[in-house]
């Protein structure tokens, strides 16, 4: 079995600012290579790629050529997904950076956090369309009750490519199912969006969770998708709040059991080999 890890994180407080972590919290320490290996020792974890931390605007450049660096260390990291402000001056001077560096292949620019209509904005959706211009595709994360708008911007840039991660972020602790079951199939009908199975056990109850509260909502976006347009991605180390690396990669077996095996090489590996652009025989 050989896995690609579409959704890894690594951060460091002592070179980088980190705005939304907070003094004491789980995450206020600096997370590395070394911890990712020992979080997923025993996985056949083959490849990853890493995505952007949510590093202030001033950091964007930098924590993407920190993440090349680590690439040459652990040459498992095989892309990025970097954090570009796309409403900050200077946005397109650093997105033509970040398209020069040879790992990158999206830019993410998160839409979690503000205002309602923040996605739709002329300079946003401007901005995603200068990420597509230079053939990179837009990471979405966002919470459940920005759906809609998402919906609206990928409808708005219909040439580009879109990923959407962490399922839209459902409200498993809540038990709501409705609207964000109609949403996510409504997204999925867009042909340009594909979505990762990730990062579902931090919207659930991180204590008491059970397996079939999170995946019912894994497998109502598998079956939205379909198995071409579907990929594994860890949310680490923001998964260590909620049982940690190996219970969400049981849960991912779980949810992929009952699957051929081609469905099973598409969610753990191809389809990650195809939108990120990574080499198959790596």
């Amino acid at each position: 079995m050989k896995v690609v890890d579409t959704h890894a994180h690594f951060w460091d407080v002592e070179k980088l600012t980190y705005p939304w972590i907070e003094k004491g919290s789980p995450f206020d320490r600096s997370f590395h290579l070394d911890d990712y290996r020992r979080a997923s020792a025993g996985l056949p974890i083959e490849r990853m790629v890493f995505v952007e931390c949510d590093a202030a605007a001033r950091c964007s450049i930098a924590e993407a050529e920190w993440v090349a660096g680590l690439a040459r260390i652990d040459p498992r990291i095989q892309g990025i997904v970097a954090r570009v402000s796309l409403l900050e001056d200077g946005a397109v001077p650093t997105l033509e950076t970040m398209a020069e560096m040879p790992l990158m292949r999206g830019i993410r620019d998160n839409i979690q956090g503000h205002e309602p209509g923040f996605a739709l904005q002329d300079g946003f959706v401007r901005g995603v369309q200068e990420v597509h211009r230079r053939g990179l595709h837009f990471e979405l994360c966002l919470k459940h009750h920005q759906l809609d708008e998402t919906i609206e911007l990928a409808q708005r840039c219909p040439e580009g490519q879109f990923v959407l991660d962490h399922c839209g972020k459902p409200d498993i602790k809540a038990g709501q199912r409705q609207p964000w079951r109609s949403q996510i199939r409504e997204m999925a009908r867009l042909p340009n969006v594909v979505c990762k199975i990730s990062g579902l056990v931090t919207e659930a109850d991180w204590e008491n969770w059970q397996p079939d509260d999170v995946l019912w909502y894994a497998r109502a976006a598998t079956e939205a998708f379909g198995p071409d347009r579907i990929m594994f991605g860890s949310d680490w180390p923001v998964n260590e709040v909620a049982g940690g690396y190996p219970r969400w990669f049981d849960l991912a077996e779980a949810l992929a059991a009952p699957w051929t095996q081609s469905e099973r090489d598409s969610f753990f590996r191809k389809n990650a080999e195809r939108v990120y652009r990574l080499d198959p025989a790596a």
